[in-house]
């Protein structure tokens, strides 16, 4: 096994109780498609089958209209769709359903507290085209995840921590894993996965000037949101997972990175936090283009410089429905407000991988949370874990 397997980063933020490791597998981008993940099955393919059975096998209400849709979408490219093809025939799930499982991201977006308040600047209340509002009653759930970009003043370095929350949780947390993919012996990147899902969630570019990604969900900002989705997904355009894993196999800076990520066309809206070398920068993604950019080192919303956050909702927009998300606890306390009292609780300057990791933990942060990341591209630290199971926590 190649020695940076070895690598999973500082000991001491994965000393709290409870915390697990991730398990690492090296995905060959020199295997054939339909073969890179099949030592993956024995691990991961009882859960799988466990997920399809409770949520999917017998709710033809819901699989006529999933299935339909990824019908209507088409194959995906080549590679992509070797991948799928190749994960159904060596877990033996239906096809149908292992490929319309990769729009989840995409899907999640309509996973939103509706709110309508009347007169508002923030009536965002969307909808779904009548054909497809089953599909509201998909089995997994946001919003979720909560980033933070932060440049310590002492070693003068970025720091990168990461909550991605998704459930049922006691599902995928046990499907998540540290996939390190190769390229001729060498490394091209590292991302953490969800068994089964072919696409980047939390990439790692390394290099002196490489870069990380994560990505959060974005609710759409505007009426008819979901409907566009949706027609982005009949056309074909790429995944949003797919845009974000090829700029990690083939841009190498991170100036590079975030040039690909801004110009690209997405399928649906989303986040892009990006770090690197003494950089950091968050876009906020619709499908055709940017819509807002946070940049590390410039004041943003509290009158700090030294830290960027992003959650799930346009707070720098004063989008209300943040305030209706019940994942971190309470009604009426979102998660990000919760992370930035005690971010700015601390000396300007001084926010480490230790802080941010003890702020991603914090009650009113925590959430339905599956794997946590503290980040650092300069010090070549990728240090990942598993938060303790669901019925331990507080």
């Amino acid at each position: 096994m190649l020695s940076f397997l070895l690598f999973l980063g500082l000991s001491f933020f994965l000393e709290v109780s409870g915390r697990r490791d991730v398990t690492t597998f090296e995905i060959n981008l020199d295997i054939s498609p339909e073969h890179r993940y099949d030592a993956l099955l024995p691990q991961f393919n009882e859960t799988v089958w466990g997920f399809y059975r409770d949520s999917f096998e017998g709710n033809t209400a819901l699989t006529d209209v999933l299935y339909g849709l990824s019908d209507k979408r088409g194959l995906e490219n080549d590679e992509q769709q070797a991948e799928i093809e190749g994960l159904a025939r060596e877990s033996k799930l239906p096809l149908d359903f292992v490929k319309s499982i990769q729009m989840l991201y995409e899907l999640q977006t309509i996973m939103v507290p509706i709110v309508n308040l009347t007169g508002s600047e923030n009536t965002l209340a969307d909808y779904l085209p009548e054909e497809y509002k089953v599909l509201a009653d998909l089995p997994w759930r946001g919003p979720g995840c909560t980033g933070i970009i932060a440049m310590n003043a002492q070693d003068k370095s970025v720091y990168h921590a990461r909550n991605l929350d998704f459930s049922p949780v006691d599902v995928m947390t046990n499907l998540v894993y540290n996939g390190v993919f190769t390229k001729g012996g060498k490394e091209v990147f590292r991302s953490q996965m969800v068994a089964g899902y072919t696409m980047a969630i939390t990439g790692y570019k390394p290099g002196k000037d490489g870069y990380a990604i994560e990505r959060n969900t974005r609710y759409t900002d505007h009426k008819k949101g979901f409907y566009e989705m949706i027609q982005n997904l009949i056309s074909g355009r790429p995944l949003n997972g797919w845009t974000v894993r090829q700029v990690l196999v083939t841009e190498a800076t991170f100036d590079g990175a975030i040039q690909a990520l801004d110009s690209a066309k997405y399928a649906s809206s989303e986040y892009a936090i990006v770090s690197g070398v003494k950089k950091g920068v968050i876009l906020s993604k619709n499908p055709e283009y940017t819509a807002f950019k946070q940049t590390l080192g410039e004041k943003n919303f509290d009158e700090r410089d030294d830290y960027i956050i992003m959650t799930n909702f346009d707070f720098f927009w004063k989008d209300l429905r943040e305030y209706f998300d019940p994942t971190g606890g309470q009604i009426g306390h979102p998660r990000r407000i919760a992370a930035q009292k005690l971010l700015n609780a601390t000396e300007e300057g001084s926010l480490d991988g230790e802080t941010l990791f003890n702020v991603i933990n914090a009650q009113g942060v925590l959430a339905d949370t599956i794997f946590q990341a503290i980040i650092n591209v300069e010090l070549d630290i990728w240090n990942i874990s598993l938060p303790d199971i669901p019925d331990e926590r507080e």
